[in-house]
């Protein structure tokens, strides 16, 4: 008989959190994705890639919420046109700490990262740092396309200035994800928390509505987090498409945590055969690599461009370990996925076209 067992004196939600950390479907959940529409307009939420513990109880508040579209830069996202808002909610469980204003991110002094002193938030297309700019260019004297402000204590809304559709204000599929950065904010006790989404998004500005499940756990798991800043104009290194046997074009960047919220850094990848691959520290194994490609090829390869170094992570500038890697397709063309997982922490999923 298989029986759950809860650590003494952690109460049986937060245990359940704990114990299912380990799972793929909550490592899906951890590290975000295209979900599925059981929530309405919104398909999952998770801590945002730029620090380790945006999730985790007592931690300041700070995650991304995923509509319910694919991230597939080919799928459009939605629009919001002129005057239409985004409104998102969460439970009062969410410990409001001091008095900092709400406010449209890069908007004015004390909301421009890293040194955020409001509470604020952005539109995303659907990889990390690359937004839908409120300010283009940003800088307080630039045409406002949306204006971040808040409804009450625990409601924030996303206001459009003018028509945010696919391709504009920044070339891209539109509206896929909502980032919050709740700087005045702290997490509540371990458990899961309904994040509720109401949107003017639909045909003629009608709302749609959903609610997110964001799982707050009870301490900071390894992580491993795509980044898009570090190549010119953060383009999408998720998705790409490249010629059989050779090179994606962009490189893959990755952010890593230890289980204390530290830069894992010296991190090499090391090949088991062509389809696994091991994160590796000092002879360590750390978290692995699966690749799930076409039927029959082979010479795909995976390198690290050199052991992982510390740097400041994007937006914030928190100290993360930063580790670049080369993906070569195989000798057929096809469908390529790799999984880079951390053992007993998040996975992230990287998707080429071979052709």
């Amino acid at each position: 008989m298989f029986r759950l067992r809860v650590p003494a004196g952690v109460p049986l939600l937060a245990g359940l959190v704990l114990i299912l950390a380990g799972c793929d479907e909550v490592q899906g959940v951890l590290q975000g994705g295209d979900g599925d529409d059981s929530g309405g307009i919104v398909s999952s939420a998770q801590s945002a890639p730029i620090l380790p513990d945006g999730d985790v109880a007592g931690a300041v508040t700070i995650f991304d919420i995923n509509l319910d579209t694919s991230l597939d830069p080919s799928v459009t996202g939605r629009s919001l046109m002129q005057g239409k808002t985004i409104k998102v909610t969460l439970p009062d469980a969410f410990q409001k700490v001091d008095d900092r204003p709400t406010k449209t991110i890069f908007g004015s002094d004390d909301c421009m990262p890293p040194d955020l002193r409001c509470n604020t938030g952005a539109l995303l297309q659907g990889w990390p740092q690359h937004p839908i700019l409120p300010l283009v260019p940003p800088n307080p004297t630039g045409e406002l396309h949306y204006s971040v402000s808040a409804e009450d204590t625990h409601t924030f809304v996303f206001t459009a200035n003018v028509d945010i559709v696919p391709g504009l204000a920044v070339p891209g599929p539109g509206i896929k994800q909502v980032h919050m950065l709740l700087t005045g904010f702290v997490n509540p006790a371990p458990g899961v928390y309904d994040i509720h989404v109401e949107a003017e998004t639909g045909p003629g500005g009608s709302v749609e509505e959903g609610t997110a499940k964001l799982f707050i756990l009870p301490s900071i798991v390894p992580r491993i987090n795509v980044a898009s800043a570090f190549n010119a104009g953060s383009p999408n290194t998720i998705y790409q498409t490249a010629p059989t046997g050779a090179p994606t074009t962009l490189p893959y960047d990755f952010l890593l945590w230890d289980a204390d919220g530290e830069p894992l850094t010296g991190v090499t990848i090391e090949p088991v055969d062509e389809t696994h691959w091991s994160l590796v520290v000092d002879s360590e194994d750390v978290g692995n690599v699966e690749l799930d490609g076409p039927d029959g090829a082979t010479g795909q390869e995976l390198v690290s461009l050199e052991p992982s170094f510390e740097v400041n992570s994007p937006i914030l500038g928190v100290p993360t370990g930063r580790l670049t890697a080369q993906f070569s397709t195989g000798s057929e063309a096809g469908d390529y996925a790799l999984t880079f997982r951390m053992d007993g922490g998040t996975s992230a999923r990287m998707f080429v076209t071979a052709e």
